[in-house]
Parts: C-alpha cells; sequence; structure tokens
C-alpha cells in the first residue's frame, strides 16, 4: 500500500532509477513559477535511502525546482513536501517509467481557453505569465487563438492544422473569411504565408516560387 507523507526539502535527494536522462532542465522556468505561484500540486514518489534521506524516484524536475526556490529563500530548505512512499515490491524504475510516459502536453488552444478565464475573471496578462512562468508575448499569442473560427479551431485540435495556421489565421476576426480562406488553398499548399495573404488581401507577385 503507498502511503502519502510530508518529507523535509533536505531530506529529498535524486535516484538514479529516475528514468529522466534528458531534458531535465527543459520548462524548468515555468514549473518552478508554477510551483511558487500554485504550490506543489503532484506528490514526489520516493523511498527511503540511507543516512535519514528518501530518493525521489518519480519527480525530480519538481525537486529541482523547489531546490530553487529554497536557493532563492522563497522557501525553508526544511519545507515539509509532499511524497508518496513507494509500497515494498514496488520497482522505481517502472514507476518513474510510467509517471514520464503518461505526460501530455497541454495543447495551445487548451492553454487559450485557461488564459482567458483567469483574465475574464480579473487577471492582467503580465501576472497570467509571471504564475505559469512564460513571456506575456507568449499569453497574448495564445489568446489570439480565441479569434480563429471554431470549426477551425476544432481542425486544430484533431490535428488537421498547425499552431503556425492558427496564427496565421488570427490575425483576422471575420470568421467566414477564415474559414474561405483555408478551404479555397489547396491541401497541399495551405502554408501561413498564404493563409495571412488571403486575409489581408495582398497580391502574390507572378514571379513568386510560391505561384
Amino acid at each position: 500500500m503507498t502511503i502519502t507523507q510530508t518529507i523535509p526539502l533536505n531530506q529529498l535527494v535524486h535516484s538514479k532509477a529516475n528514468v529522466r536522462r534528458s531534458g531535465r532542465k527543459t520548462g524548468l522556468a515555468e514549473l518552478t513559477a508554477s510551483i511558487a505561484a500554485h504550490g506543489l500540486r503532484q506528490n514526489l514518489n520516493v523511498k527511503p535511502t540511507t543516512g535519514g534521506r528518501y530518493e525521489v524516484v518519480a519527480g525530480a524536475r519538481r525537486l529541482h525546482a523547489l531546490r530553487l526556490l529554497a536557493k532563492e529563500g522563497r522557501l525553508a530548505t526544511d519545507e515539509p513536501i509532499p511524497c508518496m512512499l513507494l509500497a515494498e515490491g514496488d520497482d522505481p524504475t517502472e514507476i518513474s517509467l510510467v509517471e514520464n510516459a503518461q505526460r501530455e502536453p497541454m495543447h495551445p488552444d487548451d492553454q487559450c481557453e485557461a488564459f482567458r478565464s483567469l483574465i475574464d475573471n480579473g487577471a492582467g496578462i503580465e501576472d497570467v505569465a509571471a504564475r505559469f512562468g512564460i513571456t506575456a508575448l507568449v499569453v497574448r499569442q495564445r489568446l489570439k487563438l480565441a479569434n480563429v473560427s471554431p470549426r477551425l479551431r476544432a481542425l486544430y485540435r484533431k490535428g488537421d492544422m498547425t499552431l503556425d495556421h492558427m496564427m496565421a489565421l488570427a490575425i483576422s476576426d471575420d470568421h467566414s473569411a477564415q474559414e474561405q480562406a483555408w478551404q479555397n488553398l489547396p491541401d497541399w499548399n495551405r502554408s501561413p504565408y498564404l493563409l495571412k495573404d488571403a486575409l489581408t488581401h495582398e497580391a502574390v507577385a507572378v514571379t513568386d516560387k510560391l505561384v
């Protein structure tokens, strides 16, 4: 049976059983900002080791972020951290693999809806950016996706178009024009450049390679 308990931060150490070898610092700034703003929302998975310490077999990036917060003085070095203590017989490598394999990045369209909800409730763009450890530019870009036709957003969620396509379409808030621009271009040549051109009514020179 897995037991949940709090363990002081300074008693937590990294484990060799953690399967994540690369990308440990990818998105670390965002993760650190999120933990600082919202707390640790997912427990670390640990097992006892020598000297009264506990190895973190799943949650290495969260541990790194917590240590950064402690180093910056925003968290006590002995801050009690919620952890899940592996049961006897649990394979640390398997637990680490399961946690990493189950992760899925948040879809940009979902981010758009989440950010818009926060802003509708009074949060500022800069505040949202700071709380999630991203730039205000990224927040504004995600919010622009709300300008795109719901039909086209549905295609984006299905994987039928890219984020670059969506950003090109978002220069206009005319849903009918967006849909027409998408439908009028052939499947093999729906480049973001041509979508933007169709929505801004700019002529493409006959000498252009795209023609």
